[in-house]
């Protein structure tokens, strides 16, 4: 295949089960259905990790989540991106995606123009996820890690973000005075110079005595960049208005409460579903604006840079959709003229998507989280009517990928186990992949593929060859089939090789072996979860303490020793 522009899309947080392609409901993604039976589709892949700051290494680098140091660096150590790649062999590059620390960690390496469409207040949620975690450890009497290291630490991480945040007011102006960004009710009623001057008064604060300002804050005081979020959200709050449409999806979501509590797949989820719902009828838009910007403001940005292009280069946009994630299911960020009427054209497809669930007797789940699919299919059918008009479509590879799964539809109750971050059940770790181009043969893909494989898969449809650090099998090279999948984990906080767990996951089509140790003392690993996949898909029954089974893993074990090396290595 020649030179072809690259999309890749990716719907953040898409379990392919939820999917009519995937054998849920054919109406909830009638769109996508109809693509996948134009694409070479991908059946069987995972994830290397979970959320996405653990994923997005490779979609971005083809590598794994725990190279290099870890997630703490992102991509900014690797030999070479991605999109440096694509940069190298001609192409124009771009980006529209959801980073917390996208230049520290080195996702806009090789991106010609970057648009991190994120909120500030998102960005200071991932930084508390990592402050409460040196809180936690410095109150602990046997944390493993002593005060002045948590202090220390923490000064660094902190420091790193008071610039970033900086950083994001500067770029997030520029975009606001271009012809590229629509208005916002997200990011328009933020005062970019306001949350300027008061991050440069904190950073001189801090500077003053890093050490004691952290100190305060582990031993229970607020961090400045917390104040700061709060007054903005404030602000915001008191100039998002009530439209024709909130009115309309508060009605919607009053007359499906009692559909959606029954219906739900366990008490877990339909208590998570309701509390949802409730707080969207009472506060409508509100307590949805300190989040992510939704589909189509993220397909308008990227329409308006389409449209502004100047350059005649082939070009890679890396399109991230953050609307299955928040179970989001109307444009209710966009400012303009025609949001009464964007709002009511997809108020209809709310309001049928809920008509088909209702009626499928089988139905289990979460309708918001379906519902969102819904609406995200329509995102994807106008970008693909938009490279239509613009006369590119048969010139460009359109790639449909999820950097990881989800458990919001289905929160089971396994040996006691609940979902959670360092967890790697299959509904948390299997994405979808579809290839889209009248060049590329269709058919359906069925053997093990990992989020790795994705780069090194499009680089050689457009006869690039893939970095020797690039850690992907291309699916066009049917000689290198994967024998198992690799994940890798940390849970939330940061980084740590030194005192968090490492986890890492080794799936073959047949078991899955959950392998944990300590990376002070990793000869006394041991195995955490074990699974037949084939007479228990679901992963209810831990076999771990079956001495059949467990001698079975021995190949897979040596896997993850192996592994585990590499990554301390």
């Amino acid at each position: 295949m020649n030179k072809k522009n690259i999309i890749l899309i990716d719907v953040d947080a898409l379990i392919p089960s939820r999917t009519g392609f995937g054998g849920n409901i054919k109406s909830i993604s009638p769109n996508l259905n109809e693509i996948a039976k134009q694409s070479l589709y991908v059946e069987n892949v995972f994830t290397m990790g979970n959320p996405t700051e653990f994923a997005l290494p490779g979609l971005f680098a083809s590598s794994y989540l725990l190279d290099d140091g870890g997630y703490r660096y992102g991509i900014s150590k690797k030999e070479i991106t991605f999109a440096e790649v694509l940069k190298e062999n001609g192409y124009s590059t771009s980006a529209f995606m959801t980073a917390f620390r996208p230049k520290l960690d080195g996702y806009d390496r090789g991106v010609d123009e970057y648009f991190n469409l994120i909120d500030i207040q998102v960005a200071e949620k991932n930084l508390m996820n990592t402050a409460n975690w040196y809180r936690a450890k410095y109150k602990s009497k046997d944390s493993g890690i002593n005060k002045d290291e948590c202090i220390t630490e923490l000064v660094q991480y902190y420091d790193e973000y008071l610039d970033d945040i900086l950083l994001y007011c500067e770029n997030w102006k520029k975009y606001i005075k271009s012809k590229v960004i629509p208005q916002s009710s997200i990011f328009n009623n933020v005062d970019y110079d306001w949350v300027r001057a008061e991050t440069i008064q904190d950073k001189l604060i801090f500077n003053n005595d890093r050490q004691n300002y952290i100190k305060k804050y582990l031993e229970g005081g607020e961090l400045g960049l917390t104040k700061i979020t709060k007054k903005v959200n404030e602000q915001r709050k008191k100039k998002v208005y009530t439209t024709t449409a909130d009115i309309k999806v508060k009605i919607i979501l009053i007359f499906n409460l009692i559909f959606a509590w029954r219906r739900s797949s366990s008490f877990s989820s339909a208590k998570s579903v309701l509390v949802f719902m409730l707080d969207r009828i009472r506060h409508g838009r509100k307590n949805h604006l300190m989040r992510y910007p939704s589909g189509e403001y993220v397909l308008e940005t990227f329409k308006s840079w389409m449209k502004n292009r100047k350059d005649k280069n082939h070009f890679f946009s890396y399109i991230k959709l953050m609307d299955v994630h928040e179970q989001n299911f109307y444009s209710h960020d966009i400012c303009n003229d025609k949001k009464e009427e964007i709002n009511n054209d997809e108020n209809i497809i709310l309001k049928q998507a809920i008509q088909d669930i209702k009626g499928c007797k089988e139905y289990k789940g979460n309708i918001l989280y379906d519902c969102a699919i819904r609406y995200e299919d329509n995102v994807i059918k106008k970008l693909f009517s938009f490279l239509e008009e613009m006369n590119v479509l048969d010139d460009t590879i359109v790639v449909i990928t999820a950097d990881h799964g989800c458990q919001i539809p289905n929160m089971p109750i396994r040996d006691n186990r609940k979902h959670s971050v360092s967890s790697f059940y299959d509904e948390l770790y299997r994405i979808p992949l579809m290839f889209f181009n009248k060049g590329i043969a269709i058919e359906t893909y069925k053997e093990l593929v990992s989020s790795v494989d994705i780069n090194t898969t499009i680089l050689d449809l457009v006869n690039i060859k893939s970095p020797m650090s690039f850690k992907g099998k291309s699916l066009i090279d049917r000689s290198t089939k994967r024998d198992y999948i690799l994940a890798e984990n940390q849970g939330r906080g940061p980084c740590h090789l030194k005192y968090k767990p490492i986890r890492v996951c080794v799936r073959t089509n047949f078991l899955k072996l959950v392998y944990e140790t300590s990376p002070l003392y990793p000869e006394k690993g041991f195995i955490d979860e074990l699974y037949d996949l084939v007479d228990d898909p679901n992963e209810y029954n831990n076999l771990v303490n079956n001495k059949l089974y467990m001698m079975k893993t021995l190949p897979l074990i040596d896997i993850a020793n192996n592994r585990v090396s590499e990554i301390l290595g």
